[in-house]
């Protein structure tokens, strides 16, 4: 099978480098090979081409030049971001939500460690945050700071991030957003927190890049020392054709996001017709505008996710399950399970997320072979059908 033959559903995953964020990285990739702080001819150009790079960063998002901070990617920049404030004051408490990205739970339980309180603000069943409780968690003087992602790259809820903005600057509470699978896919209003993060990759940039868009006012303790790069928030020679592929990906990508949330969202609901039709299918995701456009989770009754995935992609599909690697065994989602869906359905979800090269003939292409392969699936061990049934409602 060529890659050509390949319907990729894994865009929350990654996404395909663009063209046009090639093109703009090649010379940084060979002939202008300065060192950004050198003083020569090259040097100056490479530190030319980053400022460049940031404005055009700054544009797309609506900040200030000062405030974009390049890192290796979304999760250097979850650490950066939750980490470098924690270390720039004494410990207090920091609210957050249970179905946050490893990147922003991993580094707050380090912070346990440390001698913050980590508490976890409830959510719904659609991964919706519950505002009442969390506003009456903010309540306590001793909250400093909140970390709430602005769309979730499992089910793809979309946060009330307004209202969530409010809430944190009534009670001076700092607000970061994990936004690594918002931004490009949905229109996204940096201004609304205080700290974002963002992976290029995500959007059609390349990938080892990304950056924190921090708020003046906020301060922050850098966590790699050494040079005075990124306002000495982030020691080390930059990535300068990442950057440059970047910043270009995403100003195409800002540019054209109602196009992809349109095409997108009419593909995504295609799919889920036809896979609706499946008896004992469970969809995990919404369909409404409170949730990513491009994104579709679900299981199969009796079919086992990492089999399911196999058959997909010797027949040239590719997705992903809703279940991380622990200690060498599948783990349930505990996104899922943080909503409330059981264990032996969380532990068999798979994740359909739609790229911007997606189209209505690949769509049913590959709705077709997944309905085949659950077919098969539950041939080979004998799993009757039953009647379909969607967790979060039609």
């Amino acid at each position: 099978m060529h890659d050509r033959d390949i319907i990729y559903l894994d865009a929350n995953a990654t996404t395909p480098l663009r063209s046009e964020a090639l093109a703009a990285m090649m010379p940084f990739l060979h002939a202008a090979y300065g060192n950004p702080s050198s003083v020569h001819r090259l040097g100056s150009a490479a530190r030319v081409a980053i400022e460049d790079a940031r404005a055009v960063v700054v544009r797309a998002l609506g900040a200030e030049r000062s405030e974009v901070v390049f890192t290796s990617g979304g999760t250097e920049a979850n650490h950066l971001a939750l980490l470098g404030l924690a270390f720039s004051r004494a410990p207090a408490v920091i609210v957050t939500t249970p179905i946050e990205h490893s990147s922003v739970l991993r580094p707050l339980e380090f912070l346990r460690q440390l001698g913050w309180e980590i508490r976890y603000a409830r959510v719904f069943a659609d991964g919706t945050l519950d505002l009442e409780q969390f506003e009456e968690l903010l309540r306590d003087d001793r909250v400093r700071v909140a970390s709430i992602g602005w769309a979730n790259n499992e089910i793809g809820t979309i946060q009330p991030m307004a209202e969530i903005s409010r809430i944190c600057r009534v009670r001076q509470v700092v607000l970061h957003s994990d936004a690594v699978q918002a931004v490009g896919k949905i229109p996204v209003d940096p201004a609304l927190a205080d700290l974002l993060s963002i992976s290029a990759h995500k959007f059609g940039g390349p990938k080892g890049v990304g950056c924190v868009v921090v708020r003046k006012g906020v301060e922050l303790a850098p966590l790699l020392r050494g040079g005075s790069q990124e306002r000495g928030l982030r020691a080390g020679t930059e990535n300068v054709a990442g950057i440059v592929g970047m910043a270009r990906a995403l100003a195409l990508a800002t540019r054209e996001v109602d196009a992809f949330v349109q095409s997108t969202r009419r593909c995504r609901d295609r799919l889920w017709a036809q896979l609706a039709e499946v008896p004992g299918v469970r969809r995990f995701s919404g369909l409404g505008d409170q949730s990513l456009p491009n994104t579709l989770m679900v299981a199969f009754e009796g079919v086992n996710a990492d089999a399911l995935i196999a058959a997909l992609d010797l027949s040239g599909v590719c997705v992903s399950a809703g279940s991380a690697c622990a200690a060498g065994a599948a783990e349930p989602s505990h996104v899922l399970l943080a909503t409330g869906v059981p264990a032996d359905l969380a532990r068999n979800a798979v994740r359909f997320s739609l790229g911007r090269d997606i189209s209505e003939e690949l769509i049913d292409a590959a709705a077709e072979r997944v309905v085949s392969a659950v077919h098969r699936s539950r041939d080979e061990v004998g799993q009757p059908a039953t009647e379909h049934e969607t967790w979060l409602g039609s």
